[in-house]
Formats: C-alpha cells, sequence, structure tokens
C-alpha cells in the first residue's frame, strides 16, 4: 500500500511540472495565429479624397470656360470687333458683352450663363465721336485680349473672373476686373493692356 501511495504522488507531481509548458505552448499558439491574422489583413487602404481647393480650382476653371465662350459668341454675333467688356449678370446667370467694331461703335449682347447661345442682341449703343475715339484708343493699346486677361487676372489671383473690361487707370490702358476665390472674397485687379504687367491687386471690401 505504500508503495501505490507513492507512484500515486508521482504521477501527480509529473502532471503539474507539465501544465506550465503546455499553457505556455497554448499561448505561443494564440500569439502565431494572431500574427498570421494580421499579416493577411495588411495596412488599411488609404480613402481617396478630394481637396476643397481642388474642387474650387476646378469650378474656377469651368466658370472662366464660360467667359471664354460668351466672349466667342458675343463676337461671332456681331460678325467681327473686340471685346472690351464683359461682365456676369443676374448672380451669374448670364453675360452681358461689350464688343467694339472698327469703327469704334458699341454694340451689347447678352449671352447665357456657360457661353454657347446669345439671349439678346447684337444691340448697337449710342456712341458720339469722342466715345469712338476712346473705343479705338483702349483696342489700339490693348494688345491682349480678353481671354489672355482673364488668364492673366488668374495667375495672380487663383479663382473665377466676374468681370473685366478696358479702362484707363493713371494715364494707361487697363484690363480691370474682378476675381472671386476659393473662399468667395472678391479681388480687384488692373493689368497692363499691352505687357500684362499687374499694376494693382486689392481685396475689394465693399458690400
Amino acid at each position: 500500500m505504500h508503495t501505490t501511495t507513492m507512484k500515486t504522488t508521482a504521477r501527480r507531481t509529473a502532471l503539474l511540472a507539465a501544465l506550465p509548458l503546455v499553457g505556455a505552448l497554448a499561448l505561443a499558439g494564440c500569439a502565431t495565429d494572431d500574427d498570421d491574422r494580421d499579416d493577411a489583413a495588411g495596412p488599411a487602404a488609404p480613402v481617396p479624397s478630394v481637396s476643397a481647393s481642388t474642387g474650387a480650382a476646378t469650378t474656377a476653371a469651368a466658370s472662366n470656360d464660360a467667359l471664354e465662350a460668351a466672349a466667342a459668341t458675343a463676337r461671332d454675333a456681331v460678325g467681327s470687333g473686340t471685346v472690351t467688356s464683359i461682365e456676369q449678370e443676374a448672380g451669374g446667370s448670364s453675360w452681358e458683352v461689350v464688343v467694339v467694331s472698327s469703327d469704334g461703335t458699341e454694340q451689347e449682347v447678352h449671352v447665357d450663363a456657360d457661353g454657347k447661345r446669345t439671349t439678346a442682341g447684337p444691340t448697337k449703343e449710342p456712341a458720339d465721336a469722342d466715345d469712338a475715339a476712346e473705343n479705338e484708343r483702349f483696342v489700339g493699346a490693348a494688345d491682349l485680349s480678353v481671354t489672355d486677361a482673364a488668364s492673366a487676372l488668374t495667375d495672380t489671383v487663383a479663382g473665377t473672373v466676374t468681370e473685366l473690361g478696358l479702362d484707363d487707370h493713371a494715364g494707361k490702358v487697363v484690363w480691370e476686373g474682378d476675381v472671386v476665390d476659393g473662399s468667395g472674397t472678391k479681388h480687384s485687379v488692373r493689368i497692363d493692356a499691352g505687357s500684362g504687367k499687374v499694376v494693382t491687386s486689392t481685396v475689394d471690401t465693399d458690400d
């Protein structure tokens, strides 16, 4: 009987000694399984996003394309001449374009928002000899076309050109226009009508 008790005690001792080893092996197996799952899953794919500035730039480009199209549509409606003024009307739903003919007379044309269709005009504006002479001077000094001028304005301030026209400033003929940037701020910019050099660029604070 003593011998049997000793054998039983020995078996219990061996089992107790083996338990830590079994636990360690089980933990190692779990760790390996977790590592395998992590490797298989891989890193999370980045979510593509479009920045606000990119969206604004795209919108501005589309609007400036409409300005160029409106200028071309108005000129075609008149038959020939030089666009000396273009302006958004009615919250951007149409364009008012002034085209000066070779004799210095002005014709006004209204074009839809995308610049592709004439909605009114051409209408010849009343002008005297002084008006015609001034128009001829403006056209003669403007080496930059209205589309060139619009590009020069947006090179200065990124945004949408809402108004652009030839004018006098400090004894020089300039293209004077408004550019609305991505935040909605309006900038008034003047460039030399011959060289394209920036003359003034200010934030418009008028309501």
